[in-house]
């Protein structure tokens, strides 16, 4: 017998007292009891004279959907859940939103859609037109199925730099979530948990206590730039965000920019202060989290990393060595044989040279890739962010250039 049919005799107000005694949350950003969740649905329903609903959705300004592995691996149970919210919602009105780039998993739950009368959309949630609706994580939407079943237990779902999805206790060390992991926490310079960064002293906090609300827990070494991986973040967002928000359109936009021109050596230190002052003003002017919490990890990145900033802008480097535009490739005339390897090898054919002549790359085309430096067996093929040593600057035959 399936938990709908269990339910099918039980009062919303007895249902609510059993997710009442449970404890369950509605999981992700809005951390209020699931009760508190339908309490304050139905009333804005009332106010508003709009019709109520359920809508089963990840936060908004989820962009990396690590989360969705629970839709996917059940999604009877999750759709069971949507439909437990909506008898304790007294709606027909049942939604599930999945992002715009799911397509084969949104054309592989068309048919049990049906099957529980559940209309698919795709795309984030408006905010606006949810208004009266039950706002349900997917996540919670399966653990209502538990609570009704009397196997729920409360923990935090993560997955440790893009491993298998598990569920663990929210008194968990992170420390020995890495541990167990293989990782090295001697190893960790930052921490991206949920949508914030944290310094590496946050390994001796819990799980709970760093709110990981989206699946993410990404350790981060000195191999990794932080305001590399930032642009990156706030690029998801940018294209996640519908931009019908002011603050959050135009807001993510400069955030990017910023970041961008900083990994690009067009950094400026006002931007630091501009990063602070637009993203705390995001936090609290605009009505969904893709504003709200997007801005978080530009906040974030300068308030834990700013000896990683100010390399970027005053001291024109990359301490990760990731950025591009402060990474120097160069062939050591000391080492390089004139094979011309390299020179078949190049996509934009910005090395010099012929058979027994010191090869050299023209530094404003090449785009950094690295392809010359895997094939060229002697070694000669050197990345560097520091300074250039005397090189050639016409071509020398192998052995006869010499330091002046």
């Amino acid at each position: 017998m399936s938990v709908l049919e269990n339910v099918k005799n039980m009062s919303r107000e007895e249902m609510l007292t059993c997710m009442k005694n449970s404890g369950i949350y509605n999981y992700g950003l809005t951390q209020q009891p699931l009760v508190q969740s339908v309490t304050l649905a139905l009333k804005e329903s009332a106010e508003e004279g709009t019709e109520t609903g359920v809508i089963a959705a990840l936060n908004n300004a989820d962009t990396d959907y690590l989360l969705l592995d629970i839709l996917k691996n059940d999604p009877e149970r999750v759709l069971e859940g949507i439909c437990l919210a909506a008898k304790i919602m007294e709606t027909s009105n049942k939604q599930l939103n999945l992002p715009e780039e799911e397509t084969e998993l949104y054309e592989s739950l068309s048919e049990i859609a049906k099957k529980y009368d559940i209309k698919l959309n795709k795309g984030i949630v408006d905010i606006r037109k949810a208004k009266g609706s039950l706002l349900l994580h997917i996540v919670t939407a399966k653990e209502l199925v538990d609570v009704f079943e009397g196997c729920y237990e409360d923990g935090v779902y993560l997955s440790i730099n893009g491993l298998t999805l598990k569920k663990v206790k929210s008194d968990t060390l992170i420390e020995d979530l890495l541990i167990q992991a293989g990782f090295k926490t001697s190893d960790v310079k930052a921490l991206l948990c949920g949508y914030e960064y944290y310094n590496k002293d946050a390994i001796k906090k819990t799980v709970g206590e760093l709110g990981i609300t989206n699946g993410v827990l990404r350790v981060l070494t000195d191999k990794d730039c932080i305001v590399q991986e930032t642009q990156k973040k706030l690029l998801a967002s940018r294209k996640a965000s519908c931009g019908k928000c002011v603050f959050c359109r135009e807001g993510l936009i400069q955030l990017e920019h910023m970041q961008k021109e900083i990994t690009e050596g067009r950094g400026k230190s006002e931007f630091i202060d501009l990063t602070k002052e637009i993203g705390e003003a995001m936090c609290y002017s605009t009505p969904c989290t893709v504003g709200q919490v997007s801005s978080k990890i530009a906040l974030s990145a300068v308030e834990y990393f700013p000896d990683e900033y100010e390399a970027h802008i005053k001291k024109k480097e990359c301490p990760a060595g990731a950025c591009k535009a402060f990474v120097n490739i160069y062939i050591d005339p000391f080492l390089c044989t004139g094979c011309g390897e390299c020179l078949d090898v190049c996509p934009v054919d910005c090395i010099e040279g012929k058979s027994n002549y010191i090869h050299m790359i023209d530094d404003f085309d090449c785009t950094k890739c690295g392809k010359c430096i895997a094939v060229c067996e002697e070694k000669a093929i050197i990345q560097s962010s520091g300074k250039l040593p005397k090189l050639p600057n016409r071509l020398t035959k192998v052995g006869r250039f010499k330091k002046r």
